[in-house]
């Protein structure tokens, strides 16, 4: 094998998840580079003056990394200087599944846009419109009527139309969709309608479109500048408001400025996860088998516990239940104590060990306290989910524990919360 070959090898092993590579390895599988790879031929082929660079930038990177990554290789100790995360939450449009949805946004822009409904915002959006378009509209609230995918003669529909005594406004409102619309039918109509009115025409858009011939007068405005207008005037109109459609507005603003975003995560953090992609696969691939060894061990525990074994005047639910984030499943029970008051024992397992931990399913969480306290079982408050921690002289296992002393450990306990117990009669 020629030098050339080796240091293709090297490339392709060294480098196969590397994002420049990919443009290495599509020139690779032109047919006479897999024969040259093969070893096939000796003298470097013309690809090679090409692939060469490539390769010793993606040599050179790898060796940057390499001491970059020198003693210890810690990349943990990275993620602990990044910023707080800063999560996203999901708005109601979100929730529900309609932000995508083109007519969903049209309608909540026909109810808006209009003074004269409910909201109380008054011409909010029809100023906040016309501080882009630069038009100066004299409005009479009484006058304008704002209607839905308005018929065109040939049979189009355009989005929006906002009519007054004064002028007339198309709006064609695109989300993801490309502006393919027949934007010349839109214009015609407008003219047609117009009555000698000032005529606007709009393409409110989720990216901006640049202007065209093709869009006939149509001017692109973004949703980015429509809802910094919006947001900017907001408080001078929010006054007479009604406060259940405040909320509205505002969440149909916040869910158009998240469809706007490309992503939620943050430059630093993202440049965090490119750099150490493939340390922090291998430490998700451990952190799966871990998941995959706690929730057998719950099951073994599970299985080995008969309820039939717990004498006891009512009964007793159980199941399981594992957290999507941390490393925590859990063995649950509930039983009822009085009848307004259940209690639920979990028994959890993390990495660091068995431990028990009791909640006020229903009723007060003061009279469950009270409740262990008058059995003895010594707990203190974990965190603000009414949790409350078994602080017994048994209260840790070790994770490695073999299962039948955890099931005589957790037996031992449910009989403490079942034996002393009578139901008062109903």
């Amino acid at each position: 094998m020629s030098e050339q070959d080796r240091e293709f090898w090297f490339g392709y092993n060294e480098f196969a998840d590397d994002a420049e590579f990919r443009v290495f390895q599509a020139w690779a599988y032109n047919g006479s580079c897999i024969q040259q790879r093969m070893g096939l031929f000796e003298s470097p082929p013309a690809w090679w003056e090409i692939l060469k660079p490539k390769i010793d930038r993606l040599k050179n990177y790898q060796q940057a990394n390499i001491e970059l990554r020198k003693p210890t290789d810690n990349f943990l100790s990275e993620l602990k200087k990044l910023p707080p995360l800063q999560r996203r939450q999901q708005t109601f449009m979100e929730i529900a599944g309609y932000p995508h949805f083109e007519n969903s946004c049209s309608n909540i822009l026909q109810f808006y846009l209009n003074p004269n409904n409910e909201h109380g915002f008054g011409t909010l959006l029809l100023d906040s419109l016309a501080t882009l378009i630069n038009a100066d509209l004299v409005t009479d609230e009484q006058s304008i009527e704002v209607r839905r995918e308005e018929l065109t003669a040939r049979r189009n529909r355009l989005d929006l139309i906002v009519e007054s005594n004064n002028y007339i406004i198309g709006i064609e409102n695109k989300l993801f969709a490309k502006a393919y619309n027949p934007f010349c039918d839109y214009s015609r109509h407008l003219e047609s309608s117009s009555k000698g009115r000032q005529i606007y025409k709009v393409l409110l858009s989720l990216r901006l479109e640049q202007p065209s011939p093709e869009l006939c007068g149509f001017q692109p405005i973004g949703y980015d500048l429509f809802l910094q207008e919006i947001s900017t005037k907001f408080d001078a109109y929010a006054q007479n408001a009604n406060e259940q459609h405040t909320i509205f507005l505002q969440d149909f603003i916040q869910t158009m400025q998240n469809l706007q975003s490309p992503t939620s995560i943050d430059p630093q953090r993202l440049e965090y996860f490119r750099n150490n992609h493939q340390e922090i696969t291998t430490l998700l691939g451990e952190v799966d088998e871990l998941r995959k060894d706690m929730r057998r061990k719950i099951k073994q525990l599970e299985q080995t516990i008969d309820l039939k074994d717990i004498s006891y005047s009512s009964s007793i639910e159980s199941g399981l239940w594992k957290s999507s984030t941390d490393l925590i499943d859990v063995l649950w029970y509930i039983i009822q104590i009085e009848n307004s008051l259940w209690l639920q024992l979990d028994v959890c397992l993390t990495p660091i060990g068995w431990k028990m931990q009791f909640w006020s399913r229903k009723g007060d969480r003061m009279k469950i306290k009270q409740h262990l306290q008058e059995l003895n079982i010594d707990v203190e408050p974990y965190d603000k989910n009414s949790r409350l921690i078994y602080k017994g002289k048994d209260k840790d296992r070790a994770y490695n524990m073999d299962i039948e002393s955890v099931t005589t450990w957790t037996i031992d306990m449910l009989r403490r919360l079942t034996n002393p117990i009578i139901l008062p009669e109903s």
